[in-house]
C-alpha cells in the first residue's frame, strides 16, 4: 500500500508484549491525534515510556515515523519488532496507523488460498525476482485512517511479502506490499507527492503508470530533536526522518509504486545499493505479467 517501509529488519524477537500495551498505545493515540501541530515524535515517546514498565522490551524494537502514507510499508517491512505501531501524519491532517505482528510471518510460499483468507483479497506476488531475490516470507499488517477528529476513516489490510538475496546483511531488505483500496486514495497521494515523480520516474507499462522513488532516510532516537538543515532537506522532499532509532543512521531507499485491479502495489528496497532504478522497474513488471 504505502510505501513503507527505513531500517533493521528480519531478526524476529521472543518478546511477547501482552494486549495491555497495545490499548494504552490506542487510548493515547486516540487523543493525542487531535492535536495535529504536535510533535512527530510525540507517539515514540508515548511508546517508550509504556514500554519501560516491561523491563527494557524497548532496547530491542524499533519504531519510525514517515510523513507520506506512500512510505508507510517501508516503515513496516523495516522494522524489526513482534509488534509494530506506525503513526503517519499526511499534509491534508489524516493520521495512519498501522500495526503488524512479526510472531506471524510465514516463511514458505504461501499458496493463493492462504494469501486470500489471510487479507481477505488476492493479489499478485511471485516468488523471486531477477538479480537473485528469493521468497523469505509473508505476512499482514493492518492499516487505519483517521481524521483530525480522531475518527477512523478506513480500515485495511496490507499482503507484505519480503525476499532476500544469497549473503544479504540484516539491514537488507526486498519487500512486495499489496493492498485492496480505492483508487481515489492512491491518486491523492500520488498528487500530493507529485513533485518527487519528476524526470522520467513515471513510466506507463501495459497502461499502467509505474512510480518511482528514491529518498534518503534518517533514522534517529526518539528524542532527537530536528536541525534547521534536517528541516530544509524535509521540506524539499529529498530527506525522511524516521524515529526510534538506538543512534542516528543514513542511507537510501528506493520504491515502486502501481495501482491495478483495485490494488495498489509496492516494492521497497532498503540497503541493497547494488539494484538500480531499471532493475526495480523490471521488478514491477514481473509481478503485472504474473
Amino acid at each position: 500500500m504505502y510505501c513503507f517501509k527505513s531500517k533493521g529488519v528480519w531478526k524476529l524477537m521472543n518478546i511477547k508484549l501482552n494486549e495491555d500495551i497495545d490499548k494504552k498505545i490506542i487510548d493515547c493515540l486516540d487523543n493525542k491525534v487531535k492535536d495535529i501541530s504536535a510533535p512527530e515524535n510525540m507517539f515514540f515517546k508515548i511508546r517508550t515510556e509504556i514500554l519501560k514498565e516491561k523491563k527494557g522490551a524497548f532496547n530491542n524494537m524499533k519504531y519510525r515515523f514517515f510523513k507520506p502514507k506512500i512510505a508507510l510499508i517501508a516503515g513496516l517491512l523495516c522494522i524489526a519488532a513482534t509488534i509494530t505501531c506506525v503513526a503517519t501524519t499526511t499534509k491534508n491532517s489524516f493520521s495512519w496507523i498501522s500495526t503488524s505482528s512479526s510472531g506471524n510471518i510465514t516463511n514458505t510460499f504461501p499458496a493463493t488460498d492462504k494469501v486470500k483468507s489471510t487479507v481477505g483479497f488476492s493479489p499478485k506476488y511471485v516468488e523471486k525476482f531477477q538479480g537473485g531475490f528469493m521468497f523469505n516470507g509473508f505476512n499482514a499488517s493492518n492499516s487505519a485512517l483517521k481524521n483530525d477528529q480522531g475518527n477512523t476513516v478506513i480500515k485495511v489490510k496490507n499482503a507484505d511479502f519480503y525476499y532476500k538475496e544469497d549473503g544479504a546483511t540484516k539491514d537488507q531488505i526486498l519487500s512486495l506490499s499489496a493492498t485492496a483500496i480505492n483508487k481515489n486514495y492512491f491518486d491523492n497521494e500520488i498528487n500530493t507527492n507529485k513533485y518527487k515523480y519528476t524526470n522520467g520516474n513515471i513510466i506507463e507499462y501495459k497502461g499502467i503508470k509505474i512510480y518511482y522513488e528514491t529518498i534518503y532516510r534518517k533514522d534517529v532516537p526518539a528524542d532527537y530533536v530536528k536541525t534547521k538543515e534536517d528541516e530544509r532537506l524535509i521540506n524539499e522532499g529529498t530527506v525522511q526522518i524516521n524515529y526510534g532509532s538506538d543512534s542516528v543512521n543514513e542511507y537510501k531507499s528506493q520504491s515502486v509504486n502501481w495501482y491495478e485491479g483495485g490494488i495498489e502495489y509496492c516494492i521497497i528496497n532498503c540497503a541493497y545499493d547494488d539494484v538500480s532504478k531499471t532493475a526495480m522497474i523490471e521488478m514491477a513488471k514481473t509481478v503485472i505479467n504474473k
